[in-house]
């Protein structure tokens, strides 16, 4: 092999080496060069929710697709959320309604049993015992609704502590220079385990009847 072609092989070696990470460089350059911050990307979010609000454009575009699992992250999480705050208001309201109404219902027949004269002797001990067994049983069914709705709530809280900690630890890590490397992604994944974790022990906790639909999400 002569001089000449010897050098050739060399410097075609070479540039098939630095090509890889020139475009890497230029793909990561581009990314970072728009949008300039969150407050540009997600003007339209942040104005309709009247607050600071990362979006997942912002994120695509400085992480590219490095955002991939930050992205269904996030996705997955504002969707659960939304499902525990739907959930959480409606167990309250159906805990009220079973305090106010069946309770209601209740006293109402311990007094009317109570005050009608007709009604003597064992017959009547026997209506009122009846009658308190059944407010006793409504003030655990109650309650029972009282504890998913604690479960829901407590869930919908830390969804919401956690994204606003993915948010935040991702736009650190653009703002540093740096990517989101597969520690912060399995951590992520860990507490939002966790979290699914905690939820179907309290909310199984707090019924007596399970409700395996409530899981299916």
């Amino acid at each position: 092999m002569s001089m000449l072609t010897r050098l050739f092989v060399v410097l075609a070696l070479s540039l098939a080496a630095l090509l890889p990470v020139a475009a890497q460089t230029a793909d990561k350059d581009t990314r970072v060069a728009t949008p300039t911050s969150f407050l540009e990307a997600c003007a339209e979010k942040i104005e309709a929710r009247g607050r600071l609000r990362f979006c997942g454009s912002y994120f695509r575009e400085k992480l590219g697709t490095e955002a991939d699992a930050l992205l269904y992250l996030r996705d997955r999480i504002t969707r659960l959320r939304a499902g525990h705050e739907a959930s959480s208001a409606e167990k309250y309201q159906s805990f009220l309604q079973a305090i106010y109404i069946v309770a209601f219902l209740t006293i109402a027949s311990i007094v009317l049993i109570a005050s009608d004269k007709r009604i003597s002797g064992t017959a009547k001990w026997a209506g009122l015992t009846s009658t308190a067994a059944l407010l006793v049983m409504v003030v655990i069914v109650a309650m029972g609704w009282l504890g998913k709705y604690r479960a829901e709530y407590a869930a919908q809280f830390e969804l919401g502590i956690l994204r606003d900690r993915i948010e935040t630890e991702a736009a650190q890590a653009i703002a540093t220079g740096h990517q989101i490397t597969p520690d912060m992604v399995r951590r992520w994944t860990e507490d939002f385990s966790e979290i699914g974790r905690r939820f179907a022990e309290n909310y199984g906790e707090a019924t007596i009847l399970p409700e395996l639909d409530r899981f299916s999400q």
